[in-house]
């Protein structure tokens, strides 16, 4: 799965993500201070879901009606990495299987899937 991780999200769990066959673009690494609408339509133009912890993303796809190929946002509020990654492992055959085209949210209890987005 092609996927652009936020610069918010922790590396540790951009490594998990490589280390499952995952083509992550890290906005840590190379897309620093990028905006989040350019953040959204980059991840866009190259087919890729974007993973976050910010709750902006929702108000970008949502209310300003940008165009996404998939958003995955982490609501988690364990705050260690191990237990982040732990639930990241526990539901990411839901986020594989769901997220191109739709707005995930992942908390510590559920996964809540949204309907299809717009996509160019």
């Amino acid at each position: 799965m092609k996927l652009l991780a936020d610069e918010n999200v922790h590396g540790d769990l951009v490594l998990w993500l490589r280390s499952q066959g995952h083509e992550v673009l890290y906005a840590a690494e190379s897309l620093r201070t990028m905006p989040d609408d350019e953040l959204l339509l980059l991840a866009r133009d190259e087919s890729r879901v974007l993973i976050t912890d910010n709750k902006d993303f929702g108000d970008l796809v949502y209310h300003r009606k940008l165009v996404s190929h998939g958003v995955v946002l982490l609501r988690l509020e364990t705050p260690s990495i191990a237990g982040r990654l732990e639930r990241l492992a526990q539901v990411w055959p839901v986020i594989e299987a769901q997220a191109k085209g739709r707005f995930v949210v992942v908390t510590d209890r559920k996964i809540r899937v949204r309907g299809a987005l717009r996509e160019s």
